[in-house]
């Protein structure tokens, strides 16, 4: 029985492709208990040459080309040929710690999880740790909207197994060439999900680099998230009026709606846009019945600026030269 598929999609990414796929061989699962799925998303260096070397000396390794779709493009692909019972995303320049996912998806499988969340810890390129997330659920499971109003673990999609019946079933798909595909995705599985855990065994490195969408640079990068932002607080709107109207969906779906438009407003100070420019976006959000701040969220700074400015809304005006001078 295959338990596991992994599934890396790659583009740009040559440099760290072997240290990602041979983690995976080091997790105490013989090979047929497990396949990788090589996902190359049209990638102009040589990961396809990788790649197709790695499949020659491993038979487990299935290596997929597809014309550019995207990182969630790219990982759909590898679910509608994933064979495996639960599924895992792993990013090319990501790895895995040793002997780790033995137990883990021994666990899912044995107390038959929908979701079975795991932590995490991000390295620079130098090895050095730049934070650990970890927690869990005191050995408990529950129903996915319930555990989700109960622990906000991560928004990724890297630091979870994933049922591939779940995924299949409700049709939970990645949204392709979109920045945030994650969060959208989560938001239908985890109200899909019924048997939910978490765990605070830490699974894998994630690399912070410098190219990274949140960090880039780029005036046109900025733009696409502040709109694929609006997108996907608009889709998560439409998803909760589909939903049964009571106290849990409403705390599950304000929250998830709550979290984009500080995410938001967050990033538009951090872009160093004006304040006319900050109140027009306010004003499209307010047209549209998604302006929604009305819950408290985990991270400290960002409940901070949450109660302090999206609550007081003309502190911008005081504020706003003041942050762009301090983030020159």
């Amino acid at each position: 029985m295959i338990k596991l598929s992994i599934i890396i999609p790659m583009f740009n990414v040559a440099q760290y492709l072997r240290k990602c796929v041979l983690s995976a061989f080091n997790q105490g699962l013989s090979t047929d208990e497990f396949e990788i799925i090589m996902v190359d998303d049209e990638s102009p260096d040589n990961s396809l040459d990788i790649a197709k070397d790695m499949s020659k000396i491993h038979a487990n390794i299935t290596v997929i080309s597809q014309k550019n779709k995207g990182l969630g493009g790219a990982r759909n692909t590898g679910i509608t040929h994933a064979k495996g019972e639960y599924l895992l995303f792993l990013d090319a320049d990501d790895y895995l710690l040793p002997n780790t996912f033995k137990f883990l998806v021994d666990m899912a499988l044995s107390k038959r999880l929908d979701i079975l969340e795991f932590g995490s810890q991000g390295v620079l390129p130098n090895g050095n740790t730049t934070y650990k997330v970890a927690m869990h659920s005191n050995g408990k499971i529950y129903e996915g909207i319930d555990y989700y109003n109960r622990f906000k673990y991560m928004n990724s999609a890297c630091n979870k197994l994933y049922k591939r019946k779940l995924l299949l079933e409700h049709n939970n798909l990645f949204l392709e060439q979109i920045y945030i595909e994650d969060f959208e995705f989560n938001t239908r599985v985890f109200y899909h999900a019924q048997n939910v855990m978490a765990v605070d065994t830490i699974g894998a490195h994630y690399l912070q680099s410098p190219d990274s969408i949140t960090r880039n640079t780029s005036d046109k990068k900025k733009a696409k998230m502040l709109n694929d932002l609006i997108t996907v607080l608009r889709i998560t709107k439409s998803f909760s009026e589909k939903a049964e109207q009571n106290s849990k969906n409403n705390q599950y779906f304000g929250y998830r709606m709550c979290f984009i438009n500080v995410t938001i407003f967050y990033q538009l100070i951090k872009n160093k846009k004006t304040y006319a420019e900050i109140k027009k976006v306010k004003r499209l959000l307010k047209n549209e019945n998604l302006f929604h701040v009305n819950y408290a969220l985990p991270e400290g700074k960002k409940d901070l600026f949450r109660r302090t400015f999206l609550k007081h809304f003309w502190l911008f005006r005081i504020t706003n030269p003041l942050f762009r001078v301090a983030l020159k």
